[in-house]
């Protein structure tokens, strides 16, 4: 079993106690620390842990459950839910992942996501994008070219330079999606640049996008957004080890395979 130190109310780091709590267990449970489906500690001897009431307690497992990570059952206990259960459209669990061992999966699960998703919503920006959003998009990509040699400001602006392109979409569910994987979209940057060039060698797409939008090429757009997100794809699923057969085909060469002759 592992130990685990009580936990000062000053370090739990959040605006309110409520908070705190709900983020501490939440990190826990995320990170396994608990086991899977496992129960959670006493009431009583988890509130001594944290150094809080057991009402305190008891409200912030509250939201835990709301969120589909446990289950309160009378004369039981409070039991982690199966992760299938979980609400991970939730922005909290999302960012608890990052914390997690989790990481490189969610990471991975993530820009499969966007490959699937984002390459419509540059289609729809080209279409439907306002002076204004290009402005947006334009200004964007030219703080992204700038964090060449700041490598700390890349996640930051990268997460700036899509969701300016999710809001042109005017689809305000593609909007709020990307906004509630931001946390997610920072890890899985993060994660993609490490390696020395890789984001210089990407930033060419992120202006050739911007150009395609500008220009109200919808189609073109969708091609150098599908390019620009398949180079993290292919990275993290290599990392992740996902077989040639289970990856997402890669359009550039689907197109090879399609093309009539």
């Amino acid at each position: 079993m592992l130990e685990r130190k009580t936990v000062p109310e000053r370090a739990l780091g959040r605006s309110s106690l409520h908070d705190r709590i709900v983020e501490e267990l939440g990190k826990r449970i995320v990170r396994g620390e608990y086991g899977r489906d496992a129960l959670l500690p006493t009431e009583d001897n988890l509130a001594a842990e944290l150094g809080v009431s057991r009402n305190a307690l008891r409200e912030a497992v509250k939201v835990l459950v709301s969120k589909g990570l446990v289950e309160v059952r009378p004369k039981t206990g409070t039991r982690i839910r199966p992760a299938a259960d979980w609400n991970l459209l939730d922005r909290e669990i999302l960012g608890w992942y990052v914390h997690s061992e989790l990481q490189l999966t969610r990471a991975f699960e993530l820009v499969e996501f966007r490959l699937i998703v984002e390459p419509k919503a540059a289609y729809l920006a080209a279409r439907r994008a306002t002076s204004e959003d290009i402005a947006a998009i334009d200004a964007a990509c030219t703080a992204l070219e700038a964090c060449i040699g700041r490598p700390q400001l890349v996640a930051e602006r990268d997460i700036v330079f899509h969701r300016s392109i999710h809001f042109a979409s005017h689809n305000a569910l593609l909007n709020h999606l990307g906004s509630l994987t931001a946390s997610l979209m920072q890890m899985q940057v993060d994660m993609t640049t490490q390696e020395q060039g890789s984001f210089e060698s990407g930033l060419p797409l992120h202006r050739e996008l911007t150009e395609a939008i500008r220009r109200r090429e919808a189609v073109k757009a969708e091609e150098v957004s599908r390019r620009l997100v398949q180079m993290p794809y292919d990275d993290l699923a290599s990392r992740y080890a996902v077989p040639a057969q289970r990856r997402l085909a890669d359009a550039r060469r689907l197109d090879e395979t399609t093309r009539p002759t």
